[in-house]
């Protein structure tokens, strides 16, 4: 079916799915010695610690990871090991779908060291390690890669937009509420013929449900993520410079705490082995990042179409929210993990436009020396 799609290459999907599968068991082996959210979603549904029925657990949050590892235990009687497999199977086909629409949106892919930029972004190894386990990551990877796979195509692909929102409002609820805000303002804000009193109301409207939830959206989608292991504990952005990881961020300001969520760790503060490597993936984040530095970055945002205004917009929402508990470095790696690729398409579609560009300027001027050509032969 995904052979449909323009672009799609089957030798990539099974790179793909070797790759996050390989991934997959290094987490694995990584939580057999380290503490894992996804030995205590299992521990919590082989003891039925809410009762037998399985519609007890049906919530948001917390209690939708669950609600689902319930079933997977009790229902489908699968091990530790089969319910990693099975939410990193999760995890992996929301990469698909990210893959499709990257192939659908970007035409002419730009070259890293020689590798199309498409290829690197999809095989980050943070993305992976952080979407291939029991846990909310895997859920809401699939969710987002579904959402804005049908957001391509929203009339074609209803289905899939509502199933992957359904998804990320089980998962996050509010992470959910900024995905629709940046919905309304990036399709607002890239269609023609909307009157100016219009887009006020729009913008109006969505700062003042933003502030509605800001509150909400730090408990909801920060504190009460740090650990399951401990259900009744929760930790404030103080506190969360304590741990091993932890930087203090309480006096820094909105830009530090982006910084430190988006590029941190960088190798001067990687907690032990696993910080190291993260710490050269965020030097690509930090040199890909660049690329916006540009006023003609800026101007592309601007007038780009209402799918990359979403994108930007979505990712900027959650990193705000995300970015105020992100003194434990850790959480700020699985966190980011989940929203990361959208700005990485965003910047993608940036230097496309730019190649797009250059290689339209070349074709006007072999066309011009062309007519020049004909013009001199003609007057001779």
């Amino acid at each position: 079916m995904l052979q449909r799609h323009a672009g799609v290459s089957k030798r990539v999907l099974l790179l793909l799915f070797f790759y996050h599968s390989l991934l997959a068991l290094v987490y694995y082996v990584y939580a057999l010695s380290n503490p894992s959210d996804s030995k205590a979603y299992f521990y919590k549904a082989s003891v039925k610690y809410l009762g037998d029925n399985w519609l007890d657990y049906y919530g948001v949050s917390t209690a939708f990871i669950d609600f689902l590892s319930f079933f997977v235990v009790n229902r489908l009687g699968l091990n530790y090991e089969g319910a990693m497999a099975l939410f990193a199977w999760l995890g992996y086909l929301g990469f698909v779908f990210f893959y499709v629409l990257l192939s659908e949106k970007v035409r002419y892919d730009p070259k890293i060291w020689g590798i199309p930029a498409t290829i690197i972004l999809l095989f980050l190894p943070n993305l992976h390690f952080w979407s291939s386990s029991l846990g909310k990551g895997s859920v809401i990877f699939l969710g987002f890669g579904l959402f804005f796979f049908g957001l391509n195509q929203p009339t074609a692909r209803w289905l899939a937009l509502l199933i992957g929102g359904w998804i990320i409002f089980q998962v996050r609820p509010h992470i959910f509420y900024v995905t629709l805000i940046a919905v309304g303002l990036g399709y607002t804000f890239s269609s023609a013929g909307i009157k100016l009193g219009y887009r006020l109301v729009v913008v109006v409207i969505s700062v003042f449900l933003l502030n509605l939830i800001y509150t909400d959206v730090l408990r909801l989608t920060g504190l009460e993520d740090d650990s399951v292991l401990d259900p009744f504990i929760s930790h404030r952005a103080a506190e969360l410079s304590k741990a091993t990881s932890g930087i203090d961020i309480t006096n820094y300001s909105i830009p530090e705490k982006l910084f430190a969520f988006w590029f941190r760790p960088l190798f001067y503060d990687a907690p032990g082995a696993l910080g190291i490597i993260v710490s050269f993936e965020n030097l690509f984040y930090l040199l890909f990042f660049t690329q916006l530095l540009r006023p003609r970055a800026w101007a592309y945002l601007l007038r780009s179409e209402a799918i990359i205004k979403t994108a930007l917009l979505t990712f900027l929402g959650v990193s705000v929210a995300l970015a105020q508990i992100s003194g434990n470095l850790g959480l700020a790696m699985r966190q980011k993990s989940q929203v990361m690729l959208l700005m990485l398409f965003v910047i993608l579609k940036y230097r496309e436009n730019v190649l797009l560009a250059r290689k339209q300027l070349r074709l006007r001027l072999k066309a011009l020396q062309k007519t020049q050509k004909q013009t001199i032969t003609q007057t001779r």
